[in-house]
């Protein structure tokens, strides 16, 4: 009988699994034994890890949108628009229902369907929503605000956590502060505050390094400040506990939150995230347990770091234990929680060298000290060409 694997999401995640199991079965798939399908409404990819440099000019759109059919392999079925749209999910039945009304059964299941921003969570954000984190637009946006801006005091909140990419924050200030003291070389006419929501700004020694960065840079930093309102005819904000700032920009990270179909199939935890074993990546939840069910990406357990570097390794162990499955050989690849975070704490300009780093650990390795280079950023800028012909398609 034919083996169907249905995998939520042709985002990065989702997409490096379907194209190393189309791969790796392209036999199985030609006999009529395997059949992959990848389901999602949009059609298009987005790295929304170039949201960040796209307010400096650093990408354009175009560097980071593909047409998801040139970076899925052929052998994989996919669907988009009204048939690639999930409206819910029955693990018991192994059922899938779409938009469109049709109904997809499966053996193997993925979701990786990603994390959605939710700024009504947090009263009054959704009227000053000024964000890069969200969308091509949103970032665009942000960048034209900061060109028009000519002095005053430009306020980085981090509603809540977790987050999608949650170094991302801090680059942008890092970012930030380079544009306007060597492109606009007008720093001194503007007041930088980061608001971070927790104490602690990722791993010790990557805090240890931010934090010295921000302090020389002469960015204020409040921390375990999380959001509570936003007032924008009076340009002023407030943390839950009642601090109050006053504000000429705001720019927010929104609270996140998974898919609300995925809460409404009852799928979810009480936190609003999708439970799973942390080492095997196989669902555990609300809806029962269920070793054909495998949770990677955004949409994640709260306590699973959620980068594209953690999403990579995931993608690559829950590939590999597919493969053992449909092989039947039993054989279980751990996800040790590899991770990771780039940083960024100087752009290239014409009078200045860019600096970054890629910090990575896992469940029990922290972070070594480590220093940012002008090689790092070197690499860094170059990967974002590099995702969509090697990483998203599951090459290493």
């Amino acid at each position: 009988m034919k083996e169907k694997v249905l995998i939520l999401g042709a985002g990065y995640a989702g997409s490096v699994v379907a194209n190393k199991l189309a791969r790796e079965f392209r036999k199985k798939i030609a006999k009529d034994e395997l059949e992959i399908t990848i389901l999602d409404k949009s059609d298009t990819s987005i790295n929304q890890g170039g949201f960040t440099f796209l307010p400096f000019g650093l990408y354009t759109p175009e560097d980071i949108i593909r047409k998801r059919k040139k970076l899925i392999s052929p052998r994989v079925n996919t669907a988009f628009g009204d048939d690639g749209e999930v409206t819910s999910v029955n693990l018991n039945n192994k059922e899938v229902a779409v938009k469109s009304g049709k109904k997809y059964i499966y053996n193997y299941l993925v979701i990786a369907m990603g994390a959605r921003a939710d700024a009504d969570a947090v009263p009054g954000l959704a009227n000053e929503l000024n964000t890069f984190y969200t969308s091509i637009e949103g970032a665009m946006q942000v960048g034209e605000k900061l060109r028009n801006l000519e002095k005053g005091d430009i306020v980085i909140s981090v509603a809540s956590m977790p987050i999608p990419c949650p170094g991302a924050p801090v680059k942008f200030a890092f970012l930030l502060d380079s544009y306007l003291r060597n492109i606009r070389k007008n720093r001194e006419q503007f007041n930088l505050t980061l608001l971070w929501p927790m104490e602690p700004i990722g791993p010790p020694e990557f805090n240890k390094l931010v934090s010295g960065l921000l302090k020389e840079k002469n960015i204020e930093v409040k921390r375990s400040f999380p959001l509570g309102k936003v007032d924008a005819s009076k340009k002023e904000l407030s943390s839950k506990e009642g601090e109050t700032i006053n504000y000429d920009l705001l720019i927010a990270v929104p609270p996140h939150k998974p898919q609300k179909l995925l809460a409404d199939s009852g799928l979810t935890d009480e936190k609003g995230w999708i439970p799973c074993n942390k080492t095997t990546l196989q669902y555990r939840g609300p809806a029962g347990n269920h070793d054909d069910v495998y949770i990677l990406g955004d949409n994640g357990p709260a306590d699973i770091l959620k980068t594209g570097i953690g999403a990579h390794y995931q993608a690559l162990v829950v590939s590999q234990n597919l493969i053992n499955e449909i092989y039947g050989n039993k054989i279980k690849v751990p996800y040790e929680g590899e991770t990771g975070c780039p940083i960024i704490t100087e752009m290239e300009t014409p009078v200045s060298a860019g600096e970054a780093y890629i910090a990575t650990w896992n469940y029990g390795v922290m972070p070594a000290p480590f220093k940012p280079t002008k090689m790092g950023w070197y690499m860094y800028r170059m990967y974002y060409y590099l995702h969509w012909d090697m990483s998203v398609k599951g090459l290493f």
